[in-house]
């Protein structure tokens, strides 16, 4: 499992290092800067080094969002290791960030998973043929010890 390093986080483009999180639940395929969640729940895993503070994950994300349809939108919720961390109502590209404590983390592997129930086909709403799931486009995950 690869360790989640605080200087260089995940970057989730193209030429990115998410493949090797094993991440689940997003686009085999790369944009140039982001990947795509594909269902309504994404994942990655990673270890992390012991810890000494709490944790602040952040993430950069941009939602997938037709307003002329019902999808004006994405909801969030963020788990770590099956707890229940953060919330968002997703409405335009930003940064999500949130701090957890340390006894939070496992010494092992750890789990980062995203639910996004209005994750939508685009062909669900007459905007192509992709028949993805579209929650939030990922571009980076990050930590720190705050």
């Amino acid at each position: 499992m690869q360790v989640l390093d605080f200087t260089t986080g995940i970057d989730c483009g193209v030429r990115g290092n998410l493949k090797q999180f094993s991440p689940t639940g997003f686009s085999p395929v790369a944009d140039q800067l982001s990947t795509w969640s594909i269902d309504s729940l994404a994942e990655i895993s990673f270890r992390l080094p012991p810890l000494r503070h709490d944790l602040r994950i952040s993430s950069l994300v941009a939602p997938f969002l037709v307003e002329e349809a019902w999808l004006t939108k994405q909801d969030c919720w963020v788990y770590l290791n099956g707890l229940f961390v953060y919330f968002s109502s997703i409405t335009e590209a930003c940064e999500i960030s949130f701090a957890v404590s340390r006894e939070m983390i496992s010494p092992r592997v750890n789990r980062l998973s995203f639910v996004m129930p209005n994750a939508t086909a685009p062909k669900e709403l007459n905007r192509g043929e992709d028949i993805r799931k579209l929650g939030l486009a990922f571009t980076r995950v990050a930590a720190a010890q705050v």
